[in-house]
């Protein structure tokens, strides 16, 4: 079924575009990508809490990769290329206080991205382009929980929550969900369908939900930025019978 809808927008694309000079491919792509979720702190720890500790947001490296389709008009050196793609994003989260305690949380979200980009060729090969996204995320609830309060506080009778019982807290809690955002690409086409290219991406909605909680965490504006790298391979769409 899958294949019989791809074949389809491939062939109704193909139509839509069936006049003038133009060039179609596909083909998927690979890379890495460093990311980083704004504003975590405010919502962990609001401002004017307490003193004397530090809470440090630290980007992750992850892991995209996707599937495009490629319109390019070589008389108006201009192109649009529509993707889906599946990149692995987050951020951590580390506290450190004057009392010996230190804690990290890891936000590690996964997405489904859907979105085109309009690229112009200021010279043959390379492209500069930029468009919107939209990234849906596959599992909202993914924090892990760590830290050493057991070793801080387990001889001294204070009570602590246990890590396990935190991590349930903030699963419940704070929520990752679908977000805006706008790309950056630039990159370099080569005559033997290989391509290499970066890109930049600016979140532009929230992409955290703070739920009704006891625990003084707070609804903010949380935007996911990334930077990537990839590699990718394309095909002629001359016809059907290459794909």
């Amino acid at each position: 079924m899958k294949k019989f809808i791809l074949l389809l927008l491939l062939v109704s694309t193909k139509s839509l575009f069936a006049q003038g000079d133009k060039e179609i491919t596909y083909g998927f792509f690979a890379g890495g990508i460093y990311s980083k979720m704004s504003n975590l702190p405010d919502v962990i720890v609001p401002k004017g809490i307490y003193q004397g500790y530090s809470l440090e947001e630290e980007g992750k490296f992850g892991a995209t990769t996707g599937f495009v389709i490629n319109w390019k008009y070589p008389y108006a050196n201009v192109a649009i290329q529509t993707e889906v793609s599946y990149s692995m994003q987050g951020t951590d989260l580390n506290y450190k206080d004057n009392k010996g305690l230190q804690y990290k949380m890891t936000f590690g979200y996964s997405y489904i991205n859907v979105g085109a980009s309009f690229k112009y060729y200021p010279i043959e090969g390379f492209y500069v382009g930029v468009g919107p996204y939209v990234g849906f995320n596959l599992d909202g609830n993914n924090i892990k929980y760590s830290s050493n309060a057991q070793q801080v506080f387990g001889n001294s009778g204070v009570y602590f929550e246990p890590d396990a019982n935190v991590q349930k807290v903030l699963k419940e809690s704070l929520t990752g969900k679908n977000y805006f955002y706008g790309m950056l690409s630039a990159g370099y086409e080569f005559s033997s369908n290989l391509s290499a290219g970066a890109r930049y991406t600016l979140g532009l909605t929230d992409a955290l939900t703070t739920e009704e909680n006891g625990h003084r965490y707070s609804e903010n504006k949380n935007k996911m930025n990334s930077i990537s790298l990839i590699i990718g391979y394309s095909f002629d769409f001359d016809d059907l019978g290459n794909f």
